[in-house]
């Protein structure tokens, strides 16, 4: 019997000391959901992560967003857009977050009421 309590005893602690070992997936955010159009801020955000310069105007997009002014909204978008600095996955994060945010307005309008 002792030597069966040990067997186990090391089994499990191997278990635990394991188990726990090992690179754990990071789940991606998912995107706003603005009166039942999906818009993928997460996404364009991660496009940005190397771009410092021009992180501040998208936060501001982002909190306009929050408060509900799609217009500001989509005005900081388009300074963005427009910026010469800007690559192609951030232009084509960019458009698609345009055009899920004119859905928004159209939806919506150019406020939250």
């Amino acid at each position: 019997m002792k030597p069966l309590t040990i067997l186990l005893s090391f089994g499990t602690a191997g278990l635990l000391i394991f188990g726990g070992c090992g690179k754990k997936d990071v789940p991606s955010q998912a995107p706003y959901d603005i009166s039942g159009v999906k818009v993928d801020i997460p996404k364009l955000q991660a496009t940005f992560v190397n771009s410092p310069d021009l992180q501040p105007i998208l936060n501001q997009a982002v909190s306009q967003l929050r408060y509900g002014q799609y217009l500001s909204t989509m005005q900081q978008l388009d300074q963005l857009a427009n910026n010469p600095a800007i690559n192609e996955a951030q232009k084509k994060a960019l458009a698609d977050v345009i055009e899920q945010m004119k859905q928004v307005i159209n939806k919506v309008g150019p406020t939250r009421q």
